[in-house]
């Protein structure tokens, strides 16, 4: 965004100097974004690529193209979808090919065979993924599929009060709201899939924010927090905080007769399914994902005494596999995430986890090491650290 001062001091330290712009994510970009990073090293109006000189009159009439598209025909239309992609088409051939180099293995493969070749370099072959499927016994069928019946009902009330104000609020409020709501429902769903460990401890923490906060409605005034950001919730995947962020930031007080008279019916509503669910839930200790997949780590031919690496969004659900596992492959499992490890039921601080992790798992460490067979972690492990003595990921 060149309307910044981070933009200006950029283009500051940039201008009149060879300049290399370099990203792994090229893709996701506008044409404006585009044309305000050639400008860190082209004049708009006096570039030195071939055939387009002034860069603004090519960018701006695009832009406008783009543009008056979408008033006459609206945006995700047919026609929006193939101006863009004509725009792009123009902006690549005429502007980017002559700045910009793209080098992926395909490209690698066919242009410098030679030199691949007489060094004895490969790119690995990746394997179509596999699925393990495991199965339910009957009555975990059937509470699974009941389960998933009654959260179709669920309002998640609890977490959009400020659409039952009498008062009406701004759209933006309004949307902020439904995107809070949206995503509270679809923590538990997540936490089903995840692990029957993770969703019950979810269930709980749902239900014993709905009973608070109805105890906090009949006293007869209710805190709500103010700008729950959500992709501050979005990025944490940890509801526990997510509950404290809710129930913590700043506040905002209303009198309980401020909201329509239905919003209570809605609250005990989603607080009964919700207890409902946990007793259907409360005598399933079985759990057969599990099951399966130490079957899978002990006998299938290609996890069998491998190196494995597992990545689990719930941080929960890391923990439960880690001592769970841990009774199969005793000191061979470590779990990560951004707390730090634990390993034979012990915490390992987060430095001392890491250095264990590259010792075991990146092929350029100075002191390599065999002794963790399963590293369970969430996302934290996905960029930054090189993990290819494994080949295995789940």
């Amino acid at each position: 965004n060149e309307g910044t001062q981070v933009y200006e001091k950029l283009h500051q330290s940039c201008w009149g100097k060879k300049v290399i712009l370099v990203s792994a994510t090229p893709l996701n970009n506008t044409i404006s974004d585009i044309f305000s990073q050639l400008k860190l090293f082209q004049a708009p109006k006096k570039s030195t690529i071939p055939g387009v000189r002034n860069l603004e009159n090519f960018f701006r009439s695009r832009e406008r193209y783009v543009t008056k598209t979408v008033d006459e025909f609206g945006k995700n239309t047919t026609e929006y979808i193939e101006a863009v992609k004509e725009v792009a088409a123009e902006v690549r051939e005429q502007v980017l090919k002559y700045v910009m180099v793209r080098r992926t293995r395909h490209e690698i493969s066919n242009y410098y065979a030679d030199d691949i070749e007489s060094q004895g370099l490969f790119f690995p072959e990746v394997a179509d993924p596999q699925r393990v499927v495991y199965q339910f016994d009957e009555d975990i069928e059937r509470v699974f599929t009941t389960t998933i019946e009654r959260l179709r009902d669920f309002q998640y009330a609890r977490y959009i009060p400020l659409l039952f104000l009498k008062n009406k609020l701004s759209a933006f409020e309004e949307q902020q709201q439904r995107n809070v709501g949206g995503f509270m429902k679809g923590i538990l769903i997540k936490r089903l899939e995840s692990s029957f460990f993770a969703f019950k401890n979810t269930l709980r923490r749902f239900v014993q924010s709905y009973e608070m906060f109805i105890e906090m409605f009949d006293s007869g005034t209710v805190y709500i927090g103010r700008d729950v950001n959500i992709f501050d919730l979005l990025e944490r995947d940890d509801d526990e905080e997510i509950q404290r962020l809710i129930n913590e930031d700043r506040l905002r007080q209303f009198d309980a007769a401020a909201f329509e008279p239905r919003y209570r019916r809605l609250l005990q509503h989603d607080l009964a399914m919700l207890r409902e669910i946990q007793a259907m839930w409360e005598p399933v200790t079985a759990d057969p994902k599990l099951d399966q997949f130490v079957h899978e780590l002990k006998r299938n031919p290609l996890l069998k005494g491998k190196q494995a690496v597992i990545f689990t969004e719930s941080s929960e659900t890391g923990a439960y596999l880690a001592e769970q596992l841990e009774g199969h492959f005793a000191g061979k499992v470590l779990a990560y995430n951004s707390a730090g490890g634990r390993q034979a039921g012990k915490n390992i601080s987060k430095p001392v986890a890491r250095q264990m992790i590259e010792q075991n798992y990146d092929p350029g460490h100075q002191t390599r090491k065999k002794d963790i067979r399963i590293l369970i972690s969430t996302d934290v492990l996905a960029e930054g650290i090189n993990l290819h003595r494994s080949n295995i990921v789940i």
